[in-house]
């Protein structure tokens, strides 16, 4: 358990940013349902300039409050790390007489407390909500409002790692962003090319991904379909936290916090993603390349240009030092 001390810095640190991730995540969910009361209401009293009949369906599938939460995960995550080593805070943090392992479990715990606890409290207050206003049907409201404090856990571990490894908020984001695609980025896209350059014939597009899989891609979780499959695979993202979380706390630990500025604190990332970043410009260009004109020449083309868009992207964005605030 942190040390009460850390626990209270990270507050007054952060205040505000909490304070408000605190009641969007209470107010959110009643506030949805409010809206769908208030929107059948509107039904009843304009009956005749609405197509069919009038009814209060408490949908989830349907755009609310709460589909957004994952960003709450995000906005604490970017606070705690990203702006905190941006303005300088980290040498003060460091100095503390704690060990990193104390502070960064110090930061999760704050931010998970912040996620989990007034979810589960605009939880309640929407069952009692729903048992005062009585809706003709709840769809999905139990898988989504519980699964919901998952994903943003996902988001906020993810973010949290992104922020453990790299020295500006940019990086941060933008590493976050990629893992979000990166089975996209290591599956599909490759598969795309090979089946370009083999005429069509090497069909790799031709099976389904399964549907397990889908929850793999942490992207998936931005839309609310994923409600409509099987809360089982809820797991996936609960996993996924845990092993983002691990990813954080060691590289919080074991990297030191001199390249303040640059992409990457662990300077040995610094080559290898520079390589990754140009083959993924030379195959998602190479695909557009060909997806436009139709033609291989147009396709080589997409993939010198990928090459030189990839190169000058990550030579920018990974060996020039951001300016701190």
């Amino acid at each position: 358990m942190p040390d009460s001390g850390l626990l209270y810095k990270e507050w007054k640190q952060n205040k505000v940013a909490l304070v408000i991730t605190i009641l969007v995540f209470i107010l959110g969910n009643p506030l949805s349902i409010l809206n769908m009361y208030l929107t059948y209401q509107g039904c009843v009293t304009g009956k005749e300039n609405w197509v069919g009949p009038c009814v209060f369906s408490v949908d989830y599938l349907n755009s609310t409050f709460i589909s957004v939460f994952w960003i709450w995960g995000v906005v604490l995550a970017v606070s705690q790390l990203g702006i905190e080593r941006s303005k300088g805070y980290f040498d003060f943090t460091l100095s503390l007489p704690y060990t990193r392992g104390q502070i960064f479990n110090a930061k999760f715990l704050t931010g998970g407390m912040v996620i989990v606890i007034p979810q589960l409290i605009g939880y309640v207050l929407s069952v009692l909500l729903i048992l005062f206003l009585k809706p003709d049907q709840a769809v999905y409201f139990h898988n989504y409002s519980l699964g919901m404090i998952i994903v943003s856990m996902l988001a906020y571990s993810l973010v949290m790692a992104g922020g453990a490894l790299t020295g500006n908020i940019f990086a941060q984001l933008l590493v976050s962003f990629t893992v979000t695609i990166l089975p996209f980025l290591v599956i599909t896209l490759p598969a795309i090319n090979m089946d370009i350059l083999f005429g069509g014939r090497a069909r790799f597009l031709d099976y389904p991904i399964p549907e397990w899989m889908q929850y793999i891609f942490p992207i998936t979780y931005v839309i609310p379909n994923w409600v409509e499959d099987s809360p089982n695979y809820l797991v996936i993202p609960a996993v996924m936290s845990i092993i983002f979380y691990l990813i954080g706390y060691i590289s919080f630990v074991k990297l030191s916090n001199e390249r303040n500025g640059y992409f990457f604190l662990w300077k040995a990332l610094d080559r290898p993603v520079q390589v990754i970043v140009i083959i993924i410009g030379i195959l998602g260009f190479g695909y557009f390349g060909f997806a436009t004109s139709e033609s291989f020449a147009g396709y080589l083309l997409g993939m010198a240009a990928g090459a030189l868009v990839g190169f000058f992207i990550s030579y920018f964005a990974i060996y020039k030092k951001i300016k701190q605030l």
